[in-house]
């Protein structure tokens, strides 16, 4: 069999798993509400007790004064366990401009550094591992997420080019089984992210100033230090404007009742540092409580 055939047989298989997985959430009929989990205060099995635990110290190993896991977490890993439900874990996976600069740095072919090796290898299949050892199961969706902007969007040729390469290693993962990588747009959106408009149109109703301002100046450091390109603050600002709106409606969409996860229930372990999702919760005020900060961010990064 050709590369090509298996690259679409293994997509086809990755698109049927998410299917099945919207499917069962339907036939399930999930409320959305945990068992009333959130309405009083219960007892949580052993194996939950275990695996939080476990996971509260990873939280802490990844970086100082990081996030703690909300306790939204307990009782969804719990209510997963009481019904027999896989535990679903996303993970946006960054498509980031700066693969350019390391595909020339890796001689325009890419290869796994240690820190993917190291998340994908290791401590993905030891995080599944600690839910099948405790009785729970898990699906880890991995989604490769584009940047908002066209300005921050990678060339089209090194992003297949990046794909491929960790495809090959998810693949060769102990965890392979669990883990199911999608294309976030092509395959989950079915077409590229919209902006929640209200926000967009009037985006200091919903932000803060002083929050703008904070990651106003991150996003023109990285076009005036990273990017290479030409743009006026003017631009800087509307781009940015336009890629909280695109955080506030992806926010909505991951907790409705048309989401993967239907109504949220997931838990995002996510690669990059938990500030990052401020502006989902602006439509969704509940989104931060699903954050499992427990992965080193930006593995992807030389």
């Amino acid at each position: 069999m050709s590369y090509k055939k298996r690259k679409i047989k293994k997509s086809r298989l990755n698109r049927l798993k998410y299917k099945f997985v919207q499917i069962k959430s339907v036939l399930l009929g999930r409320s959305g509400a945990l068992l009333q989990w959130k309405e009083k205060k219960t007892m949580r099995l052993k194996q939950t007790q275990i695996i939080m635990a476990a996971l509260r110290m990873q939280n802490k190993l990844v970086r100082a004064n990081n996030k703690k896991i909300d306790e939204w977490a307990d009782d969804y890993v719990n209510d997963c366990i009481l019904n027999g439900r896989p535990v679903q874990i996303l993970t946006q996976w960054c498509v980031a401009k700066d693969l350019e600069e390391r595909l020339k740095a890796q001689g325009g072919e890419f290869s796994p550094i240690k820190t993917e090796l190291e998340l994908i290898q290791e401590l993905i299949p030891k995080i599944i591992g600690l839910f099948s050892g405790n009785g729970a199961t898990v699906n880890w969706w991995i989604t490769l997420n584009r940047s908002y902007i066209d300005t921050g969007r990678v060339c089209p040729n090194v992003e297949a080019q990046y794909k491929t390469m960790l495809s090959a290693q998810i693949d060769k993962s102990p965890a392979a089984g669990s883990i199911i990588l999608l294309d976030w747009e092509e395959e989950v959106l079915g077409g590229r992210p919209v902006a929640a408009k209200e926000v967009q149109a009037n985006t200091s109703k919903f932000v803060s100033p002083s929050a703008f301002e904070i990651d106003f100046e991150r996003h023109a450091a990285w076009v005036r230090e990273d990017s290479g390109l030409d743009l006026t603050d003017a631009d800087i600002r509307k781009d940015l404007a336009f890629k909280i709106a695109c955080e506030a409606e992806e926010g909505r969409f991951l907790l409705s009742p048309e989401s993967p996860f239907p109504n949220g229930e997931f838990l995002l372990a996510s690669l990059e540092q938990t500030e990052r999702y401020v502006f989902f919760s602006i439509l969704a005020l509940d989104f931060r409580k699903r954050l499992l900060p427990i992965l080193k961010p930006n593995p992807w990064r030389l």
